[in-house]
């Protein structure tokens, strides 16, 4: 007879406690990665806004000055066009930083939470046991021989509940 257990958090306290100090670590690190990119991209930001700025500047210069502002001249026509390409392509690095950011920051929170799942998962074939176990030895406590019940197959501590139950079939009284 197989056991399956649907209820992950046996023993809130240990299994949380666990999964929250798994997660702490790896979260502080993530943490100060993207602090340091969120930095560099906002300085970056910063020089992308102030170069749209001074191209702005400038094609609007090019075209006060009368004898630039004749667009049939091609040199004129082509830095016209070049100032153009410029802004354009400082605006999507503007626009990629921004995405680098989020993406950022819905990676660090994705990755906590599935550590976070990860360690109740792994926390619950340690406290299965230890929760087996307990009401084992409640159960002797009050008087009772409880009955055995194997462990799921991929439970942890199977040599310490093999030699508990050793010790309670020792200790009972013979029929």
């Amino acid at each position: 007879m197989k056991f399956k257990r649907k209820k992950y958090i046996l023993d809130k306290y240990f299994q949380l406690r666990i999964s929250f100090k798994a997660v702490i670590f790896p979260l502080i690190i993530t943490l100060i990665i993207g602090a340091v990119l969120f930095y560099f991209a906002k300085i970056n930001n910063n020089y992308t806004k102030e170069i749209v700025s001074n191209q702005e500047q400038m094609i609007e210069l090019f075209l006060t000055t009368p004898a630039l502002y004749n667009t049939n001249n091609p040199i004129i026509s082509n830095g016209e066009k070049i100032f153009q390409n410029n802004i354009k392509m400082l605006m999507e690095i503007k626009r990629n930083s921004s995405i680098v950011l989020y993406f950022i920051i819905i990676m660090i929170v994705i990755q906590s939470v599935i550590i976070f799942v990860l360690f109740i998962y792994i926390t619950h074939k340690i406290s299965g046991p230890i929760y087996v176990m307990t009401q084992l030895l409640k159960e002797l406590k009050q008087g009772g021989m409880p009955k055995f019940r194997p462990l799921r197959k991929k439970d942890e501590l199977q040599d310490i509940y093999a030699e508990l139950w050793e010790t309670i079939e020792y200790l009972s009284p013979k029929k």
